[in-house]
């Protein structure tokens, strides 16, 4: 194993034994005072636990012809 796949396997391998940190730090920025760290903090859990929305084509609009 070369050192980087070593490097990425011992980072990989932190981030599995924490994802609760990983989860109160993103929940936590929902209090920040920033409204666009708020805003970000928001998107990135409903993308993960509802899923992102699905884009529409023709702006959601049904073709007429």
């Amino acid at each position: 194993m070369n050192k980087y796949t070593e490097e990425m396997e011992n980072a990989l391998n932190v981030l599995k034994r924490n994802p609760a940190k990983g989860a109160e730090i993103v929940v936590s920025l929902l209090k920040s005072k920033s409204d666009m760290v708020k805003l970000e903090a928001a998107i990135f859990i409903l993308d993960r636990v509802i899923g992102k929305p699905k884009v529409m084509q023709n702006g959601g609009r049904k073709n007429s012809t």
